[in-house]
Order: structure tokens, then C-alpha cells, then sequence
């Protein structure tokens, strides 16, 4: 198992559980706490440095976990839900480099969070349904998986519910194999689940990626999920790929890099995950 932890490559807005510090400052103290890699938020997909942002990540010995790509709704209002077919359009060209990115990094996911739209007037689930086809079928041949993220109902009225999100990537797996998977987040399933722990049975196996933040969406460690119960699951049904902190800063953002591997990391080793 490896972890990560999300960082933000903003254009102008950020968002308020990533990481926003000097890129250098942010990989050096990752690398000193023992982390694997990190999870770049591209917000501008075609404004991005991906060679130079590899050497940095390549001279460090890391990895890219994933790429995620909320920034670009949150700066730019790109919805893959549109109804709008010229936003619409832009969502999906920018997914479509998103893809060659990763390529680029050598990570093998993208993932569909808050770009999916908020499900306000003029966003719905067959709007994104038909985006999704549409990239998975424009990257044919990548090795790249589209990753879904429910979300709780606060942020997005589309695919809140973690059944129905999972039902959704099974229907899609009919036709894109294993290039389409979820993404468990701790956060979300504790706000839309009874049991954040039987969520993540009920789903296991379509779920190829997951963020962790503690029930109040602070460091693990600062809530009340039992991440000795949550890693021994996610062991038990087979998981062994990173998990991604995406927390909020509590207090600050390097005490959250440091509690996260300070709660995470002993866990894991004692149940032989690393």
C-alpha cells in the first residue's frame, strides 16, 4: 500500500482541502515524513509544466497517485453535466489532456470530482453520462481509469449515494472494462453512509482509488473514524494501491501533512501494508 496526499496547482481560486504551499517546500517535507507520492488538482490542464513537474516528483522519488481535476469547475466553471454544450465541450477537452497528463506523470488516474457539475439547473446525471462515453472513447487504447467520486450532498446533487454511484461505474464497466472505476472518500461516505466501514464492503469491487480525511473532513487522526478498522478492511477485501490524503488544514497545512502520516502510516505497518 502507498499513500499520497493531494496538493493544488491553482490558476487564480483554490479549494480548501488541498494543500497550497511552495511546490519544492511541499515535496521535501512529504519525502521527509515518508510519503509515496502526491495527487496533483490541475486546474488548467493545457497551462500545466508536465516535464517539469515530473523532474521535481522523479528527483524526490516519488510518484503521482492521480490526477484530479476539481480546480477547473471551481476556476472556470467546466461541468461534464453541462446542458450547455459549448461548456460541456470544454470539460471533456479538458479531460481528454487530463488523460495525456497522466500518461505524461506516469499515473494511471483521473478523476471525476467536482468537475462532474453540482447539479444545479442546467447540470444532470445522462449530461454526464454522455461526457464520460465520450472521453473513454476518445482515449481508447489508454491505460488511464476514469475515477468517480460521489459526493456529499452539500457539494453536488449528482451521484451522492456511494450503491448508486457504484452501480453507475458497473453499468459503464459493460462497456470500458476496468478504464472506469469509484473513488472511495472517508469524508463523503461518513456524511452519506450509515457506516462509512460497510460502505466501502458494499462497493469494494469496482473502487480503484481512495481519499481519506477524518469525519470532519480535518487530518485522520482529528475525528472519529477508527482507522485501524478502516485500513484492516480495505486490507481484507484486497486494496493494496494508494490512498490520498485530501484533508482540511488543522491547524495548518503541515500539521496536517504530519498527522496524517503520524495516524496512518504505524496502522498500516502493523498490518503488514508496508
Amino acid at each position: 500500500m502507498f499513500f499520497s496526499i493531494a496538493y493544488a496547482i491553482k490558476v487564480g481560486k483554490g479549494f480548501e482541502a488541498l494543500i497550497d504551499m511552495p511546490l519544492e517546500k511541499f515535496l521535501d517535507k512529504v519525502k521527509e515524513l515518508g510519503y509515496d507520492g502526491i495527487e496533483p488538482n490541475i486546474a488548467n490542464p493545457f497551462m500545466f509544466n508536465a516535464k517539469a513537474f515530473r523532474k521535481e516528483i522523479d528527483d524526490r522519488g516519488l510518484r503521482v497517485s492521480a490526477i484530479s481535476t476539481g480546480l477547473s469547475y471551481i476556476t472556470y466553471g467546466y461541468s461534464l453535466s453541462s446542458r450547455n454544450d459549448e461548456i460541456r465541450r470544454k470539460a471533456v477537452e479538458f479531460f481528454i489532456k487530463y488523460f495525456e497528463i497522466a500518461e505524461e506523470l506516469g499515473t494511471n488516474r483521473v478523476v471525476v470530482g467536482l468537475a462532474r457539475g453540482k447539479g444545479v439547473e442546467g447540470e444532470d446525471l445522462p449530461t454526464l453520462e454522455r461526457s464520460l462515453n465520450e472521453i473513454l472513447s476518445r482515449t481508447e487504447g489508454s491505460d488511464v481509469i476514469l475515477v468517480i467520486e460521489p459526493l456529499n450532498r452539500y457539494e453536488t446533487k449528482i451521484l451522492n449515494d456511494f450503491v448508486e454511484a457504484a452501480n453507475f461505474v458497473r453499468k459503464l464497466r459493460n462497456t470500458y472494462g476496468e478504464r472506469i472505476g469509484l473513488l472511495f472518500d472517508t469524508f463523503h461516505a461518513c456524511l452519506e453512509c450509515k457506516s462509512p466501514y460497510d460502505c466501502f464492503i458494499n462497493v469494494k469491487d469496482v473502487v480503484s482509488y481512495i481519499h481519506v480525511a477524518d469525519s470532519n473532513r480535518r487530518a485522520p487522526g482529528e475525528g472519529m473514524i477508527d482507522w485501524v478498522k478502516f485500513l484492516s478492511i480495505v486490507k481484507a477485501c484486497g486494496y493494496d494501491d494508494f490512498i490520498s490524503v485530501e484533508a482540511l488544514p488543522s491547524p495548518t497545512v503541515e500539521d496536517t501533512i504530519i498527522k496524517a502520516a503520524k495516524t496512518l502510516f504505524p496502522i498500516a505497518k502493523s498490518l503488514g501494508l508496508r
